[in-house]
């Protein structure tokens, strides 16, 4: 589409008095850069991915310190896998107008994006490596108080006892 063509379009627009899709147009546009910009600039090299990592390591450090206590299971470690990044959800709001058109935006409250829910990493795998893990008993309490913590299936954790143990 040549420069020409898009600006005859505008100016057909204008006298055809569809000013109000042109400004609905211009806003959607400044609010998707300013999401873009605020994603870029709050995320330099990466940040979400660290996100993820100190979320499992956060989540590593919590729970071998509670299983640590556990009658019989003396010294805990444990490894968290996490699928994803977790998730955001934000508001969003959808509007019809006279011709049809749907456009959907962000709801902003004071310049900022109302934000919904957000969504902690899925949490995929669970290694538990403990000094009482020999005893079936412990294996199964260790194994039933993880899935209990974390809210996650009993069949991603794993509890292997330690070496020398």
């Amino acid at each position: 589409m040549s420069e020409k063509s898009l600006f005859a379009k505008f100016r057909e627009k204008v006298r055809a008095g569809k000013i109000v899709e042109i400004v609905v147009v211009l806003i959607l546009a400044v609010v998707v850069i300013a999401i873009v910009y605020s994603i870029i600039a709050g995320d330099p090299g990466g940040a979400a991915a660290s996100d993820s990592e100190t979320y499992a390591q956060s989540v590593e450090r919590e729970l071998s310190s509670v299983l640590s206590k556990l009658d019989g299971a003396g010294e805990v470690d444990v490894f968290v896998s996490v699928a994803n990044e977790g998730e955001t959800v934000i508001a969003m709001e959808t509007k019809v107008d006279a011709e049809g058109n749907t456009t959907t935006t962000p709801v902003l409250v004071g310049g900022e994006v109302v934000v919904l829910e957000v969504r902690k990493p899925e949490i995929t795998g669970v290694l538990i490596v403990a000094e009482g893990a020999g005893s079936i008993a412990v294996r199964s309490r260790l194994i039933d108080a993880a899935a209990s913590a974390l809210h996650i299936n009993q069949s991603i954790i794993k509890v292997y006892a330690k070496e020398g143990a």
